[in-house]
């Protein structure tokens, strides 16, 4: 009834083709929707009357899917600087609302130890993070050659690579007079904490070591208002020529499959440094964000050979023998 209406008030042309059996009710219901659809600061009659002759005219060639189609872009053909002046408003009302909208929340969920993340991003602000984490997101090739994580836990992960990557490269305002960094509190006692106070396993902790400055602060158990700072002069880091060498001999992340460039690569330490390990080539390797945690849950394992290349050894569950593994650019030298 309501179709009938609109017809007989507004839809001449289509009206006289739907009784003259040259298109559908589903043509009519199109062009009606169409028409009800326009904006209301430019739908004049003579607009109306415009549309619904072209409408009605198209229906005659096309089924009702591709009329709908026509119907979205009916403008762009009829009036094309109204169609322009149309999306312009259309834009300018979507970019305001969005720009009003717009927020950002995270929180700390003690029950599951991890953060929450919600928020409304708007279309330019979301472009900028996703053209960030789409590379740092892209599928890596795991133990057994395919990358077992979702596309949310990749891009999950690709959030936390690209914050470290800002700290490592001081692109964040500093905080207090200092770079903004992460910091982690591991005290003789065995407490490993984040300055929020939120608590890292031992296993989590080493792996942030891998790449970490040290500090060392004693306070003295006779004078308990007392802190004194140890200076470690061995070098911590692999930095300059150091970090150089290993790239030039890994080429990327050295975990057998992996396409990493170096770049995106952390330096590890295969002896930890925690253990007495030593900050040199033959005790460090290339390896991705991902393989990265891959070694530090423990399964799998990283040596250097006598011939100084990096070699990978599987747990048992995919070689009994945990015969070693190499990247395929990774060969002895002559």
């Amino acid at each position: 009834v309501k179709l009938a209406r609109h017809l007989d008030a507004d839809l001449p042309a289509t009206t006289a083709a739907l009784q003259a059996g040259e298109i559908s009710l589903d043509h009519a219901r199109v062009v009606s929707k169409t028409v009800h659809l326009l904006p209301s600061e430019v739908s004049t009659p003579e607009l109306r009357a415009r549309v619904d002759a072209t409408l009605a005219e198209e229906a005659k060639t096309f089924d009702a899917k591709t009329l709908h189609t026509v119907g979205n872009h009916v403008l762009d053909n009829i009036d094309p600087d109204l169609a322009d002046h149309v999306l312009e408003k259309k834009l300018k009302r979507e970019e305001a609302r969005a720009h009003r909208d717009r927020f950002f929340r995270m929180g700390w969920d003690e029950t599951t130890g991890t953060w929450r993340v919600a928020g409304r991003l708007p279309k330019v602000v979301g472009e900028r993070l996703k053209l960030v984490l789409d590379p740092l997101a892209a599928p890596q090739s795991g133990p057994d050659g395919r990358d077992t994580r979702t596309p949310e836990q990749r891009y999950a992960d690709a959030i936390g690579e690209a914050c470290r990557r800002l700290l490592a490269d001081q692109l964040v305002p500093s905080h207090g007079g200092n770079p903004t960094q992460l910091v982690v509190t591991v005290t003789r006692t065995g407490g490993r904490t984040l300055h929020t106070g939120i608590e890292l396993s031992r296993k989590l902790v080493e792996q942030l070591m891998c790449e970490a400055d040290l500090t060392y602060l004693v306070k003295p158990e006779d004078q308990p208002g007392r802190v004194s700072l140890l200076t470690d002069t061995q070098q911590r880091l692999f930095q300059g020529k150091l970090r150089r060498l290993l790239e030039l001999r890994d080429g990327g992340c050295a975990f057998p499959g992996c396409d990493r460039p170096p770049g995106w690569c952390h330096a590890h330490h295969v002896v930890p440094w925690s253990k007495g390990g030593p900050t040199t080539r033959d005790n460090g390797v290339l390896l991705c964000g991902y393989h990265h945690r891959l070694i530090h849950q423990g399964a799998w394992q990283v040596r250097i050979a006598l011939d100084g290349l990096p070699e990978f050894l599987p747990p048992d569950w995919i070689d009994l023998q945990r015969r070693p593994l190499r990247h395929h650019r990774l060969t002895p030298a002559a």
